[in-house]
């Protein structure tokens, strides 16, 4: 029974291998001082995300709260955008040019656990089968830097 779970494991362990791969190739496409240019503000090297089958990197600052976000996730996740609300969310409008279902919109405030989070502005699209999304927190985050920064990746990305 124990030697039936080891290519299990091995399985798993290289899945979740894989995805921080793939994580890090976002984390490839800035350096930290692009992303704290971005931001008006200094932050960390890139993070990869650890949710399988959805990279995206994360450079942040908790002291300042400092923050640029990407991922890329299946096109089908961006169906969900009316699900999720954001088109009730501060400055939601959709962006011509970029993608369909291209929009940005900045999220809304909230406290979690004594810690509050949000307040970013984030821009994405639907480019061929991804969804791609950005956000941005920071003193030079608006809505022309979300959709610029969304441009950006989607430029490097080629």
């Amino acid at each position: 029974m124990r030697l039936l779970l080891i290519p299990v494991l091995l399985a798993a362990s290289g899945a979740l291998s894989e995805a921080r791969g793939a994580g890090n190739d976002l984390c490839l496409l800035f350096t930290k001082s692009e992303a704290s240019a971005y931001l008006g503000a200094p932050v960390g090297a890139g993070q990869s995300s650890l949710i399988p089958g959805m990279p995206g990197c994360t450079w942040s600052d908790d002291g300042t709260g400092a923050k640029l976000s990407l991922s890329v996730s299946p096109a089908g996740n961006a169906l969900q955008l009316k699900t999720w609300g954001f088109e009730s969310w501060e400055g939601f409008r959709s962006v011509p040019d970029i993608g369909a279902r291209a929009y940005v919109a900045r999220s809304p405030m909230m406290e979690v656990m004594g810690k509050k989070i949000g307040g970013d502005w984030q821009a994405g699209a639907i480019v061929g089968s991804d969804y791609v999304a950005v956000g941005l927190k920071g003193p030079k985050g608006d809505a022309g830097a979300a959709i610029g920064l969304l441009k950006e990746v989607l430029r490097r990305r080629r």
